[in-house]
């Protein structure tokens, strides 16, 4: 890849790189959870102690700068999307990322990267999230009636922060992005394949109301590489509320992934 090619894809509006590494050693794309764009990752950059571990947060259409573009609700658009924009910047390891929704996206992009011939990344984290072979029948949530919606999507998920509730003008700007990715959720449906060549390392909160233990450990089935699995103390969102702990957890398992040198 030539530099201004290089230079062209990290411009994307799908990807978010607060601090680019001019040369960097791994990239670590971060997908989100429903409803959200790049700010859950923010603060990893400044967390990572490595700058040449270079963070390229996911930014999906319809939120942060994209706001007034119409958000994706088919998996396939969104993973064929995600692949033309992202593959311009394997040229060097890399690894991903994802935190519910979040995980799942990346865990299917990775397979439909290995459907194209496409790099794959050395190391799949997924946090926050049942494996895909687990997934729980619950009645979908997207169509439901806006009070329904936020009492259901409270009960299931920790809910969406007080904050927000107690402010409507940015609660109407989340609900429908929060739902359109829900369509995404809802109509996923499994399918088997071979398991996967690279390190998967499965992240959950202990009070997590969804995602149990038995779940998270299922993911073992989709590597026939290494596999970990970390606890913290927190809930769904624990990856907001331990964000150091977190990226420590992360730093660590690449580490242990890394090519050693002779």
């Amino acid at each position: 890849m030539t530099p201004e090619s290089s230079t062209a894809a990290a411009e994307s509006p799908w990807l978010v790189r607060r601090k680019p590494a001019s040369s960097p050693r791994l990239r670590l794309f971060c997908f989100p959870y429903a409803g959200a764009g790049s700010l859950p990752y923010f603060r990893w950059p400044d967390l990572l102690p490595e700058a040449d571990i270079e963070v390229c947060a996911i930014q999906p259409p319809g939120r942060e700068s994209r706001l007034h573009e119409p958000s994706v609700e088919e998996l396939p658009r969104l993973l064929d999307s995600l692949a033309r924009e992202l593959s311009p910047l394997f040229e060097v390891p890399f690894a991903f990322f994802g935190h519910s929704l979040g995980a799942l996206i990346a865990f299917e992009l990775t397979r439909e990267l290995r459907r194209r011939g496409l790099p794959l990344p050395g190391t799949l984290f997924v946090s926050g999230s049942e494996a895909p072979s687990r997934r729980s029948g619950l009645p979908p949530l997207s169509g439901l009636r806006r009070d329904d919606f936020i009492r259901e999507l409270s009960a299931r998920y920790d809910g969406i922060p007080q904050q927000v509730l107690a402010q409507p003008e940015i609660l109407d700007l989340i609900l429908p992005i929060l739902r359109a990715d829900l369509k995404i959720s809802e109509s996923y449906t499994y399918q088997e394949e071979a398991p996967l060549p690279m390190r998967l390392c499965a992240f959950g909160g202990t009070r997590d109301p969804r995602v149990s233990e038995a779940a998270l450990e299922a993911w073992r089935q989709q590597t026939h590489a290494a596999f970990s699995m970390k606890l913290f103390p927190g809930g769904h969102f624990f990856l907001n509320e331990l964000t150091a702990q977190v990226v420590q957890a992360v730093h660590a398992e690449l580490a242990a992934g890394a090519p050693r040198t002779p």
